[in-house]
């Protein structure tokens, strides 16, 4: 299990692996790579460069995550009481009790079928991390594709993905399979930029619930909100707002407003009211991928009460 020398796809970590573990009933020792680097000229910098970085996106077959690194100016927060201050500071406390929600209906929760997880996996970005524990959205990806048991692997993990949109994790275990590895970036322009990587399974799960709240509310949000549910819908208001401004009166003004901090400055109790209300059948949970879903139909009873020409 040694770890052998980086060289490409061709003696990547898996297949050597592989290799090693065919010739093992052999007999025939497996040589270690030589001329092992001596303990005491190994590098110690735990941190990566940025070409160990790329070419690490690379072998996985991520060419845009490569070229986001080399393109982005962010760097690591480097650890400090400021800085985990300036992070809290993103995160406001809540205004109000979550103790007068409604119930939620034990019997409304959603359920998906095997090509609907199927489709669910494929749809993870070539190299995606995998949070806290290692499992990477491909491993998953290669065990589904495993000729031997790959039908049976698919059928637990649909019940699976199944039993957690019931809300049927346990709740000893839920502040794990929720929570995540936190980075901060550094931005350009100062401050801040929260990451959270979340446990591949619980991802995993919420694509599921994105792709049922997408249907259920894409024509709820169209045409003030093109973010979600609506094909090339960013594009469109970019087209549709210069349109306007080729147009414009001289008594007319148009306003562009940016949030900052906008999803944690969301009130937990507005979202959950929210879902209540249009899709019963989810939660949210911050850092995952329905969460845009669940911000859009937090704001959308705003933004549909707004009288201006150009609305989106």
């Amino acid at each position: 299990m040694s770890a052998p020398k980086r060289g490409g796809k061709r003696h990547n970590l898996a297949s050597t692996i592989k290799r090693r573990i065919s010739s093992y009933p052999s007999g025939q020792p497996v040589q270690a790579s030589a001329n092992p680097t001596p303990v005491e000229h190994r590098q110690t910098d735990s941190t990566p460069t940025i070409s160990q970085a790329v070419s690490a996106k690379l072998e996985d077959g991520n060419v845009r995550a490569a070229l986001r690194i080399l393109m982005l100016d962010d760097s690591p927060v480097i650890p400090s009481p400021q800085s985990l201050n300036a992070m809290l500071e993103k995160h406001p406390p809540s205004s109000a009790a979550l103790t007068d929600l409604p119930a939620p209906d034990p019997q409304q929760c959603i359920s998906v079928e095997e090509p609907e997880a199927r489709q669910a996996v494929f749809s993870f970005s070539t190299g995606s991390a995998g949070g806290p524990h290692g499992l990477r959205p491909q491993h998953i990806h290669d065990l589904i594709m495993s000729c031997e048991a790959g039908t049976e692997f698919l059928g637990a993990l649909t019940a699976f993905v199944n039993l957690v949109l019931a809300g049927r994790c346990p709740s000893d275990v839920a502040p794990v399979f929720f929570g995540g590895r936190l980075l901060a970036l550094s931005e350009k322009s100062g401050g801040f930029r929260p990451i959270v990587v979340g446990i591949t399974l619980r991802r995993l799960a919420s694509k599921c619930a994105n792709s049922f709240g997408i249907n259920h509310l894409k024509a709820y949000f169209y045409p003030h909100q093109l973010g979600v549910g609506t094909p090339s819908g960013c594009e469109a208001a970019i087209h549709a707002a210069r349109r306007y401004l080729e147009s414009l009166s001289s008594d007319h003004v148009l306003v562009k407003l940016d949030f900052t901090n906008a999803f944690n400055s969301l009130h937990r109790r507005e979202m959950l009211l929210s879902v209540y209300s249009k899709i019963p059948e989810e939660g949210p949970q911050q850092g995952d991928p329905v969460g845009p879903l669940l911000f859009s139909n937090t704001i959308h009873r705003t933004l549909s009460s707004l009288k201006s020409c150009l609305n989106l």
